[in-house]
């Protein structure tokens, strides 16, 4: 099967995340319009119009009606998926970087980077209290953090956010508790996090760094379970629904990428095996770094976002889905 080439993005794409059907690609990136496909045919359905500024993240509720999305133009967006109408705006004093939706779809979370003598901030607010919503609103939750906090990911129904710093550091508070964290990870990862993703059944969290690996951590305590290695920082990580797969996205830093050979910038995803660490396949296609992956539902597609503005949508064939490690 050859992979779908979607051009609707004239910058570097951000994130790319599939519905909990499977049925649409929601994709956003350093132009201001995050913008929506069909994952069958790569039809693009829309684009959604309101941010001035680079789009970091975006988040789907579970019944795709809702869409979050975070911005450098200091606020956070909440969209109606089908009319592409912005229903809510929460501005903040600096860029947010990161967005995500919990369980229910009611609790959006995000962060907001360290600029000047604001520090960096995580928050939570109800999206379903007009009062949390509106300008100036006092969201559920907030704390203040001396590094920047680049990815935040609900990690437990509606209660639970992990978060991840320019550091290596990665946090998980309880929102019903908002003293101190509640789980901390300081050894897994020496530079910053480029991601974190939930695995499908919600017992694990891959983080990918700058360090070149990404660590598979138990979602309850935080403590890594797995560590793939490669040979370029790893700019996002996920986990296949089905078997037990993992695959790393990343390549030379996009800064140097002018001075790389395609072949020596390793820009290719890389297939790991989840238990033994094993590198087993990969699959080329951009030519810049890849700075965002998802798969699909089913497991068996994966959609990945490039430095070169192109998503691809890689559908694994039955080679793939026939093919048993051998131990």
């Amino acid at each position: 099967m050859r992979p779908l080439s979607l051009k609707g993005h004239d910058r570097a794409l951000t994130r790319v995340r599939f519905n909990r059907e499977g049925d649409l690609l929601f994709s956003a990136g350093k132009n201001k319009a995050p913008c929506v496909w069909f994952t069958e045919n790569g039809e693009r359905i829309g684009t959604y119009e309101g941010h001035n500024g680079v789009v970091w993240d975006l988040d789907v509720s579970w019944d795709t009606k809702r869409m979050v999305t975070s911005s450098g133009d200091n606020s956070i967006k909440v969209w109606d998926v089908e009319s592409g109408e912005c229903t809510d705006t929460i501005n903040q004093p600096t860029p947010c970087r990161s967005v995500t939706l919990s369980y229910s779809g009611n609790l959006v979370g995000f962060s907001t980077l360290k600029m000047t003598k604001n520090l960096s901030a995580l928050s939570v607010h109800d999206i379903r209290d007009s009062n949390q919503m509106k300008e100036g609103g006092e969201g559920l939750f907030r704390t203040s953090f001396d590094h920047s906090i680049i990815m935040s990911l609900f990690s437990s129904l509606d209660d639970k956010i992990t978060v991840g710093n320019e550091n290596g550091v990665i946090l998980q508070y309880d929102i019903r508790n908002s003293e101190a964290p509640c789980a901390t990870n300081e050894s897994s990862h020496r530079f910053g996090i480029t991601d974190l993703q939930l695995s499908p059944d919600g017992a694990f969290v891959i983080s990918s760094s700058k360090d070149k690996t990404a660590a598979l951590l138990d979602m309850t305590n935080l403590k890594q379970l797995k560590q793939y290695r490669s040979e370029r920082p790893v700019n996002s990580a996920c986990v296949s629904p089905m078997r037990d797969h993992i695959v790393l996205g990343g390549g030379e830093d996009a800064m140097q990428v002018t001075q790389t050979a395609v072949s020596a910038g390793h820009f290719e995803a890389k297939l790991y095996h989840m238990v033994f660490e094993e590198e087993f396949a990969r699959f080329k296609g951009h030519f810049g770094p890849i700075n965002t992956l998802a798969f699909h539902p089913d497991g068996n597609i994966i959609a990945s976002g490039g430095e070169d503005g192109y998503v691809r949508v890689q559908e694994l064939d039955a080679e793939y889905l026939e093919f048993t490690y051998d131990y």
